[in-house]
Formats: C-alpha cells, sequence, structure tokens
C-alpha cells in the first residue's frame, strides 16, 4: 500500500511539473482579462491593505488625472484622491477615516460627498474581503469603489430645481385661485346686495304706487266732498231760487222775486269763489301762466293772509327762469306741505321761507321758531307718513334731497330740499 502510494505521488508530481508553464499561462491570460475588465469600468476600484493603502487599482486614476498606477501606489485613499490637499478640516478626509473604522467594525461601510477640489460628487464604497485581519502588510483587507455621480447629483439638482419652480408655479396657481374665488365670493355678495336693494327698491315702488293710488282716492273723495259739501249745496239752493223766482213771476209778483234773485246772484258767487279755490289747490294757475318763483310768492301772501297769527318772512331769490320746468311743481307741493305743517304742528309764531339758486343746486328752506321735529313728529299726521316721508318721496323722485333739522339757533325746526341741476338746466331767459 505504501509502495503504491508513493508511486502514486511520483507520477502526480511528474506530471505537475510537466503542465506549469501551462497553468502559468492561463492563470496569466486571466489575470490580463481581469485587469482589462476592471480597467473597462467607469468606477475607481481599489485594493486596500490593512493599513489602508493602495495595493492594486484600475486605470481609472489616470481617466481622473489622479497620476499613474506606479505613482498612486502605496498611497491612502484621501492622498489619492486629494494629493495636495491643504484644507485644515477635508470633509472628504474625515469621511473615509470615519467610513474605515466603520469598516473594520461592520466589514462595510459607505458614503457621498460633493468635492469641490475633483468638481465631482463621488460615492464611496468599502467593503471588507476577508472575514478577519490581513495576514501579512501585503495582503489585501478591503476593495473600495469610488463611483462619479455627479450626473446623478446634477439630475437630482435639476429635480429638486423643477420641483421648487413646480411648487412655486402650483402656489402661485393657488393664490391666484384663492384671488379668484375671492373676487367671485365678492362678486356674488356684491350681487346679493344688488339683488336685496332691488327687492327693496320694488317693495319701496310697489309701496309708493299704493301710496300714489291712495293719495289719489283720497284726493278724489276730498273734491267730492268739498263739491257737494259746499257748492252742491250752494248749487241746490240757487236752484230752488230760482225755482221760487220763476213762480212768483207766474203769479204777478216781479217785486217779492227781486230779493230772492239777489239772494241768488250772491249765493252764486260764493259757489264760483269755492270752485275757484279747489281748483287754485288743485294746481294754481299762476303755476302755469307765470311759473314757478312767481307761484312761489303768491302762495306765501295767501298763506300769511289765511294765517295772520303767523308772521312769515319771504325771500325769493330766483326769478321763473332759474327753475327748471320739472322741478315748478315740486317747488310748489314741497312749499305748500311744509307751510301747512308749520300752521298744523308747530305751534310757531314766526317763519322764514327762503329759495335761492347756489351754483349748481335749488335750494328751498322753511324755518320755524315752534316746538322743534321731535315734538311736532307726535302729531297724528305726521306719524301716519302724510308728513315728513311725503315730502321726502317727493323730493327724491324729482332728484333732491331733503333733511330735516333744529333751527340754526336750536329752536324750531329747519326744513331744506336740495334739487342737483345739470349744467346749463334752467335760466331759459338768460340764454334767450
Amino acid at each position: 500500500m505504501n509502495s503504491d502510494n508513493a508511486g502514486e505521488a511520483t507520477a502526480d508530481t511528474a506530471v505537475g511539473t510537466a503542465n506549469a508553464p501551462g497553468v502559468r499561462a492561463a492563470i496569466a491570460r486571466a489575470k490580463l482579462e481581469w485587469e482589462g475588465t476592471v480597467d473597462a469600468l467607469p468606477d475607481l476600484i481599489c485594493l486596500l491593505d490593512a493599513s489602508g493603502h493602495l495595493l492594486r487599482m484600475n486605470r481609472v486614476c489616470e481617466r481622473w488625472n489622479l497620476g499613474s498606477i506606479a505613482e498612486v501606489l502605496g498611497r491612502d485613499l484621501h492622498r489619492l484622491l486629494h494629493n495636495r490637499c491643504a484644507a485644515e478640516r477635508c470633509q472628504l478626509h474625515e469621511s473615509l477615516r470615519s467610513a474605515w473604522l466603520s469598516l473594520r467594525e461592520e466589514g462595510t461601510a459607505e458614503f457621498e460627498v460633493r468635492d469641490a477640489l475633483l468638481e465631482r460628487a463621488l460615492h464611496v464604497t468599502l467593503r471588507r474581503m476577508t472575514p478577519g485581519t490581513a495576514g501579512v502588510a501585503s495582503e489585501p483587507l478591503a476593495v473600495a469603489v469610488v463611483a462619479d455621480v455627479t450626473a446623478l447629483h446634477l439630475a437630482r439638482e435639476a429635480l429638486n430645481t423643477i420641483n421648487l419652480e413646480l411648487e412655486s408655479r402650483v402656489r402661485a396657481r393657488t393664490d391666484a385661485l384663492a384671488d379668484a374665488n375671492r373676487d367671485l365670493q365678492n362678486e356674488i355678495a356684491r350681487r346679493e346686495t344688488a339683488e336685496q336693494a332691488l327687492r327693496r327698491s320694488r317693495n319701496e315702488l310697489a309701496a309708493l304706487s299704493r301710496q300714489l293710488i291712495s293719495a289719489q282716492e283720497m284726493e278724489r273723495k276730498r273734491i267730492a266732498r268739498e263739491l257737494h259739501d259746499s257748492v252742491g249745496q250752494q248749487l241746490g239752493a240757487i236752484k230752488y231760487s230760482l225755482e221760487r223766482c220763476a213762480e212768483l213771476l207766474q203769479q204777478g209778483r216781479p217785486p217779492d222775486s227781486q230779493p230772492i234773485l239777489q239772494r241768488a246772484v250772491a249765493s252764486l258767487q260764493e259757489a264760483m269763489d269755492e270752485i275757484r279755490s279747489i281748483a287754485m289747490n288743485l294746481r294754481p294757475a299762476v303755476l302755469d301762466d307765470l311759473g314757478a318763483a312767481s307761484a312761489v310768492s303768491w302762495f306765501c301772501r295767501e298763506f300769511a293772509q289765511s294765517y295772520p297769527s303767523l308772521t312769515l318772512r319771504e325771500t325769493v331769490a330766483v326769478v321763473d327762469a332759474d327753475i327748471p320746468e320739472r322741478l315748478a311743481t315740486a317747488v310748489f307741493r314741497s312749499l305748500q306741505e311744509l307751510l301747512n305743517n308749520v300752521a298744523k304742528h308747530a305751534q310757531a309764531q314766526n317763519v322764514a321761507v327762503s329759495l335761492a339758486r347756489t351754483g349748481d343746486q335749488l335750494v328751498l328752506e322753511v324755518t320755524d321758531d315752534g316746538v322743534g321735529v321731535e315734538a311736532s313728529a307726535s302729531s297724528a299726521s305726521m306719524r301716519s307718513g302724510r308728513g315728513v316721508r311725503n315730502l321726502s318721496e317727493r323730493a327724491e323722485m324729482t332728484g333732491g334731497q331733503m333733511r330735516l333739522t333744529a333751527g340754526a339757533t336750536g329752536v324750531g325746526t329747519q326744513a331744506r330740499i336740495e334739487w342737483q341741476l345739470a349744467a346749463g338746466e334752467g335760466r331759459k331767459s338768460d340764454a334767450a
């Protein structure tokens, strides 16, 4: 058995000696193929010994202008990448030192760094090759792979820039939509307010129409009552008198009919005066014959005669041509209503009427020294809306505005109605 084993060993040794050149050639070819493959890789690949110095590396160091392989062997990774680093605290050096400590403890380490000296972004990976420590200093302990990830970093930065720009656009668009939404809400609120105002205006117009109809009916009733109570009675009496005269004439008693005819003529004159008074209350002829200013002066004289206990001071600083035709009736009716209110409710002794034109405004003022606004407003007609409200509505309907305040001395009431005039409105006589 021993001789057989010895023979076999001798035969194997002879075969191995005969094939040794072929094995070495195969190994050399494999080595060259492996080096060619590693050199073709884009990453820097290094073998490190236990001290962290370079044992072998691929030719990427030459493509990165770090030096030839012969020049850089024996350096550590920091001196390979930063051969002439003068920084007191080099970020790459600190990162390599921390990674080397992690490699010894955990067997692997990796990090990324943006290197200003190389003008590259590097991804460094360290991995232990043997489970224990290297047996000798020349034996490799770890492999280091340094990848150039500059393009990835640039892509990330570009992506971040695009994201920031997109976020900015989204934010701007969101703000624009918020502004548009706010404007839309404001427009909705404005339209709702306008609709409410239109609804109120319609309601006021309906109420005004009802008041107008009611006022027309009341005026018709008043005219009918006055015609029936005064003119109708007088005409009835005149008819009876004329019938009595006819009977006396038929009986041949003309002298007896003479007194009856005289009474009938007097009654007829009274009826004529009453009809003239009713017509003047409806619309004074002076308003059409002369104009608004003359009608105001006429009514002030009539009012002073009707209410002798009131001292009326009239100041009409305009002529008929100064008052536009569209305002003639409104001015007269407003004065009529104001003076009637003074006579009925103010308990005043003095009243002043002023009608003037200042620039583009026509102003009517009636001032009394009576009990004042609050006391006069407590009367029945004022509470029912036939007083101030009618005046205010008439002024607004003709483009004017009415203010009711206490008198200048704090006593009595001052009513002021202002009408805004268009450019060149009125003053027809001047234009002519």
